[in-house]
């Protein structure tokens, strides 16, 4: 892949250039409805709108390399050829972890080192689990929202900023520092979305020395970090949550943080509930201002955990609206498991009433029968993404919302939902 770039006034355009080695099209597995997916490359550019004195020479160029990498992980084949030489170290780094090489090569070139007063710097979508890393992170740690531009007038999208950007103004009005960054990476890759789970720190990452990061997080849960409920129990280090970006960014001198990946969605709901921000934190993305849109998925296991959690009834109105969505019947109709499976369980162990298919669902997740406290409690292995500088003071965080999972917690948390069982379901 051929890298170059375009800068004016903050405006930054990426522009990729494929190379006959590069895979521009893959099958990929969508573990919401258990199908294969084509993804491939669909734009040969995205733009970025950093700050107006924003300059190329603003970022080390490993920091610039490791942003690109994310960016366009999926189709990047054996080379990467960027317009700004890298370090012997990157180099060698990214070679071992991905057998991908960056050059050129910069000999004189000294691997990155953040400022000795850098801050931690977090991906922020203004949702349930973003806000509960935001809040176990330090007060100066810097929010980013990947602000998405549509890059075609009419292009039918059913995403819709209301509720995110009220909360990145609600937040800055809170004292935090918010970034709002407008980019339409997202478009590089159909169908539409990131082709990394680094891909929403890019922005972060162009602006690290700009603004002096030595950490970057987002708010993903062990659900995700470790596949609990979703394709079964793996190390966050082995799968594509950690690897390979856990080793490359400790070369770059900026590692992950990663506050809430030994949490459960019970836990992150659990520490927003408690605070101010949830006022206004929304993990909708397609509804408006406090106004779910509670037509997909995401709105039938976020309203449920959270009437669970407060212990509010599931009326069986309230239940047949639920069960009527397009998408859940979707989702709930694909191949078994069901995603988030863990969650469904944990919602259905608490479910005292008759309504049918909420039974049925009870069953099929096991929630009638599966021990669920775990998901109150915290995955201490957890500890090792979280930055040596920030780890003491996240733990005390975490600690005071959740006991760290003791052994026997751990065993039920990765024998219930293990990749034998997944397999099996």
């Amino acid at each position: 892949m051929i890298i170059k770039y375009k800068c004016e006034k903050g405006k930054l355009t990426l522009l990729f250039t494929p190379e006959k080695s590069d895979p521009t099209t893959q099958q990929i597995r969508n573990t919401t409805f258990n199908t294969t997916t084509k993804l491939e490359m669909a734009s040969n550019q995205c733009v970025f709108y950093l700050p107006s004195d924003w300059t190329i020479d603003s970022v080390h160029p490993d920091v610039f390399a490791l942003a690109v990498l994310a960016a366009i992980y999926p189709f990047c084949g054996p080379k990467i050829h960027l317009p700004q030489g890298v370090s012997v170290d990157f180099h060698n780094q990214v070679k071992k972890v991905t057998k991908k090489q960056v050059l050129p090569v910069d000999l004189t070139l000294s691997p990155r080192k953040a400022p000795t007063h850098a801050v931690p710097a977090l991906t922020y979508s203004g949702g349930i689990d973003s806000t509960a890393a935001a809040i176990l992170l330090p007060e100066n740690t810097h929010l980013f929202y990947f602000d998405r531009l549509i890059p075609e007038k009419g292009m039918k999208t059913l995403l819709n900023q209301e509720a995110a950007y009220y909360a990145c103004d609600a937040m800055a009005k809170m004292g935090r520092t918010v970034h709002r960054i407008k980019t339409d990476m997202q478009y590089v890759r159909k169908p539409v979305g990131f082709s990394s789970f680094l891909a929403d720190a890019v922005p972060a990452m162009l602006l690290a020395d700009y603004y002096g990061f030595d950490t970057i997080g987002h708010g993903q849960t062990m659900e995700i970090g470790y596949q609990v409920g979703r394709i079964g129990f793996k190390d966050c280090k082995e799968n594509e949550v950690g690897n390979p970006w856990y080793e490359l960014l400790y070369a770059v001198d900026m590692p992950y943080t990663l506050p809430t990946i030994g949490l459960s969605e019970v836990s992150t709901t659990n520490i927003v509930r408690q605070s101010p921000y949830q006022a206004f934190a929304q993990a909708c993305s397609r509804g408006k201002i406090k106004a779910p849109c509670m037509n997909c998925f995401k709105c039938f296991r976020k309203s449920l955990l959270e009437k669970v959690i407060m212990n509010q009834p599931l009326s069986n109105d309230y239940l047949d609206q639920l069960f009527a969505v397009k998408d859940v019947k979707r989702v709930l109709n694909a191949s078994r498991p069901i995603y988030f499976s863990n969650i469904l369980a944990y919602i259905t162990s608490h479910y005292r009433g008759n309504h049918q298919k909420m039974l049925l669902l009870k069953r099929i997740t096991r929630g009638d029968r599966l021990e669920v406290e775990w998901m109150n409690k915290w995955y201490p292995k957890s500890q090792e993404f979280i930055a040596p500088k920030y780890r003491n003071s996240v733990k005390r965080e975490i600690l005071k919302y959740a006991e760290p999972m003791n052994t026997r917690d751990i065993k039920i948390m990765q024998q219930s939902f293990s990749e034998a069982y997944f397999q099996h379901a």
